[in-house]
C-alpha cells in the first residue's frame, strides 16, 4: 500500500506539540521552584528589629515650686511602667541615667533638649525622654519631649493640659505617637490598671532622695520602700533603683 504523505507530516506535528507542551511546562515548573527559592531567601535575609535604646530624665518643674516637686521624679516612673508594654524599645534604669542627670541638671535642676541629646549620645541611647510640668487655672501643662541623641533626626513633642492625674494619664497615648513616628510597633494592650501619676507621689519623694534631685541625696536607704516595690514589681523596683545597693533587686541565679 503507498504511504499517505500527509500521515508522516501529521506524526511530526504532533510530536512537536508534545515536546513544546513539555518544554512550557518545564520552564513553568523551573519558574515556580525560582521563585519559591527566591521567596524563602527574601525570608531569611529579614532581620529582626533591634530595640531602640531609650533614657527617662526627671520633668522640669518652675523653679522654687514646692507643690510640683513630686512630679519631677514621678513622670519618668509612670513612662517606666507604660514602657512595660511596648516592644522595640529598651529603657535604660534610672540609676544608669541619674548620674548624667544631675551633672546636667545643676544647681536649677532644669534639662535643655541639649542636655537632652547629650544624655541619649553618653549613654548609648537613640532618644531621651524629658518634659515639663507647669501650673495653669485648670491644673497643669504636661510637655514630653522626645529629644533624639546628637543625629540628625528631628524630635518629637505632645502636649496636654488639664488636671493632672488626667493629663500624666495620656502619657500612653504619648508613647503610641511617637512610635508612630518612629514607625515601630504601638504598646501592647495595657490588661492592668495603671496608677494615677498622684498615687505615685510617695514612691517619688523616695526616688527624689535617693538621687538627690530635690532632696538631699541619701542612696542606699530605702530598702523597705524598695522591697515592697519588688514584691509588687520586679522590673520597675531593677528599673529604678540601683541592685548593687540592693541585694534584694540582684537577678536570681
Amino acid at each position: 500500500m503507498p504511504n499517505h504523505p500527509w500521515k508522516p507530516l501529521g506524526s511530526r506535528s504532533q510530536n512537536a506539540v508534545r515536546n513544546g507542551m513539555l518544554l512550557i511546562v518545564a520552564l513553568a515548573a523551573a519558574l515556580s521552584f525560582s521563585q519559591s527559592a527566591c521567596s524563602k531567601k527574601n525570608k531569611v535575609a529579614i532581620a529582626p528589629i533591634s530595640a531602640i535604646r531609650v533614657t527617662l530624665l526627671p520633668f522640669n518643674i518652675p523653679s522654687g515650686d514646692q507643690q510640683l516637686r513630686w512630679t519631677a521624679m514621678a513622670a519618668p516612673i509612670m513612662l517606666a511602667k507604660v514602657s512595660e508594654y511596648a516592644k522595640d524599645i529598651e529603657i535604660i534604669p534610672l540609676w544608669q541615667s541619674m548620674p548624667h542627670a544631675l551633672e546636667s541638671g545643676g544647681a536649677s535642676r532644669s534639662l535643655t533638649s541639649e542636655s537632652a541629646a547629650l544624655a541619649a549620645a553618653y549613654l548609648g541611647a537613640k532618644w531621651s525622654v524629658m518634659g515639663e510640668f507647669t501650673p495653669t487655672k485648670s491644673g497643669v501643662s504636661m510637655l514630653i519631649d522626645f529629644i533624639p541623641d546628637r543625629s540628625p533626626q528631628i524630635p518629637f513633642r505632645f502636649k496636654k493640659a488639664g488636671d493632672i492625674d488626667n493629663v500624666a494619664s495620656q502619657m500612653p497615648k504619648a508613647l503610641n505617637q511617637f512610635f508612630y513616628y518612629l514607625a515601630i510597633r504601638r504598646l501592647s494592650p495595657i490588661d492592668k490598671k495603671i496608677p494615677a501619676i498622684s498615687e505615685w507621689k510617695s514612691l517619688a519623694e523616695t526616688l527624689d532622695r535617693e538621687y538627690g534631685w530635690f532632696a538631699e541625696a541619701a542612696p542606699g536607704k530605702a530598702e523597705e520602700a524598695v522591697a515592697n516595690l519588688a514584691r509588687s514589681d520586679a522590673r520597675l523596683a531593677q528599673l529604678l533603683f540601683n541592685p548593687s545597693l540592693y541585694p534584694v533587686l540582684a537577678p536570681t541565679k
